[in-house]
């Protein structure tokens, strides 16, 4: 006899967590993230802007714990798996990363005056060296979290008795020594011990820390596991805790002289930052987002929210004067500007970014078979 599958319904809160990130993600990658380093060092506006840079760097990480809380708790067989999501993720991951392949060849044969160079366009295309670059590398930075999602979907079929079968306090206690040993033991490394001694690397248990783990098994446990009324009484409390570390790193960072975008200087610092970021985003989002009744206003919110896949992959065709056009139009819109303004110029460009994603996207689902690939 056929089993029959049950539709789940929308949750209000995974689509605004899904609205959230996909306009940081753009704002983390366009040029206004980066709007400190055109204040005076020290300013109020310098420290404003690192803050926001600071703050956006989260969104593929809460895409992660969104997925683990969608699919872990599903029951598919490895064929489904692979025939269902993998196969689907990696034609996605195939086609976009063509297109901006094929983008970059026209970016680089463009003219001075205008039109395209043909010859130089046809000269440098070669599939030889697309496919080793689709194996190795990313045609964009963000697409680094379509590979991780598929190392995640490969994981599927033992990450799902995994924490099917996790008592809660076994989760808690998985969730704090990540957080111990990717915060607490490295600030006392530094600080304390001021990197003359530090954990032997065999003990460093690095593969709790991979984001196609320990994002997707907190987002399992937070939406599963933890109820509504929990969310609601730790939110305020974790509120609390995100802006007192937030308000720390931007006092590392300004004190160490990191003012040009070397966050590589202290990743020790970064990693629990955008850890906390996303665990607030998602028990906030629960805690009072968290609605199932349909209505109008939900129904808006599932539209944007059904469409952030398809504003994640047409998102950079905006973003690094990929097409001159529309490079002209954010020059228009004040990509000019040189100071703290800078800032409300990234994120009025980052929402311009989305919008126009967004109706493309929406667009693009009303062609027939093409709906797959946006959703």
């Amino acid at each position: 006899m056929r089993k029959t599958r049950v539709k789940r319904r929308r949750e209000l809160y995974f689509d605004l967590l899904w609205i959230i990130s996909a306009f940081f993600m753009i704002f983390s990658y366009s040029e206004g993230a980066n709007a400190y380093a055109l204040c005076e060092s020290g300013s109020v506006a310098y420290y404003v802007c690192l803050l926001f840079t600071i703050f956006s760097r989260f969104p593929l990480w809460l895409c992660l714990m969104i997925s683990g809380a969608l699919l872990l708790e599903e029951e598919e067989s490895l064929l489904d798996i692979w025939k269902k999501r993998i196969s689907r993720v990696a034609l996605i991951l195939v086609i976009f990363s063509f297109f901006y392949y094929v983008n970059d060849l026209f970016r680089n044969a463009r003219l001075e005056g205008g039109g395209t160079d043909w010859e130089a366009f046809w000269e440098s295309f070669d599939l030889t060296r697309f496919i080793p670059d689709l194996y190795s590398r990313d045609q964009i930075p963000q697409f680094w979290y379509l590979y991780a999602y598929l190392g995640f979907l490969i994981c599927l079929p033992f990450l799902r008795p995994m924490v099917k079968n996790m008592r809660n306090n076994t989760f808690i206690y998985l969730i704090t020594a990540v957080f111990v040993l990717s915060s607490i033991l490295p600030l006392i490394d530094s600080k304390i011990l001021l990197d003359r001694y530090s954990l032997n690397p065999n003990m460093k248990l690095g593969w709790l820390m991979e984001v196609i783990f320990i994002y997707p098994v907190m987002g399992y446990f937070f939406h599963h596991r933890l109820e509504r009324g929990v969310c609601r009484k730790i939110a305020p409390f974790l509120i609390g805790i995100d802006l007192v570390w937030m308000v720390y790193y931007v006092y590392m960072m300004a004190m160490s002289g990191v003012s040009h975008g070397n966050y590589d200087m202290y990743p020790s610092y970064h990693s629990p930052c955008t850890m906390l970021h996303c665990v607030t985003f998602f028990i906030v989002a629960k805690a009072y987002f968290s609605c199932r009744e349909r209505s109008s206003g939900q129904r808006v919110i599932g539209s944007f929210g059904g469409c952030t896949l398809g504003i994640y992959l047409m998102h950079g065709f905006f973003l690094d004067d990929r097409i001159h056009i529309i490079e002209k139009l954010r020059l228009a819109l004040g990509g000019r500007v040189q100071n703290g303004n800078a800032l409300f110029a990234g994120l009025f460009w980052a929402l311009f970014v989305y919008l126009s994603c967004f109706v493309l996207t929406w667009l693009v689902r009303r062609i027939p078979g093409m709906k797959k690939l946006t959703l």
